[in-house]
């Protein structure tokens, strides 16, 4: 094999090395969840969204665009409830909701984990107004902690 040719290769895979390298050190994808996205591991999170209408015929502006606000925020507080509950407990293989039947102490957390969710949104040209809801997975006070507390 000339030198040449050795060079050629050996730059070949060089080149090819460092085109997977960052395929191999991204974070997981975000997986579809209905109304959001979750994301599993450090860094990761459960976001849901929700957009929210004002008041039909209101003709204060201020107060039909806080309607629409509120509407918003209570549809993702729903939904971000209902995609927690819809989560595989680790170690088992029931859902949230399955484990929460008799425990008080635990729907008291998920009530306090839901209230903490980072909220962001923005108003809408229409007058509409969009919600999101972010919850941590990892750390403390994340999701993983919670769900860990489910588990026999």
């Amino acid at each position: 094999m000339s030198v040449r040719l050795r060079n050629v290769l050996l730059a070949a895979a060089v080149v090819l090395c460092l085109a997977i390298l960052p395929a191999v050190a991204q974070k997981p994808a975000a997986q579809s969840i209905p109304y959001g996205e979750l994301r599993l591991g450090d860094g990761g999170y459960l976001r849901v969204s929700a957009i929210g209408l004002p008041p039909f015929g209101t003709a204060d502006r201020t107060t039909a665009r806080e309607v629409a606000r509120q509407n918003a925020m209570g549809l993702a507080q729903r939904r971000l409830l209902s995609s927690i509950l819809d989560l595989p407990v680790p170690g088992t293989k029931q859902a949230v909701r399955d484990r929460l039947a008799n425990k008080s102490a635990a729907k008291d957390r998920l009530r306090a984990l839901i209230a903490k969710a980072k909220v962001s949104g923005q108003e809408l040209a229409d007058g509409s107004a969009e919600v999101t809801l972010e919850l941590p997975y990892s750390g403390s006070g994340g999701l993983s902690e919670f769900l860990a507390t489910l588990t026999p």
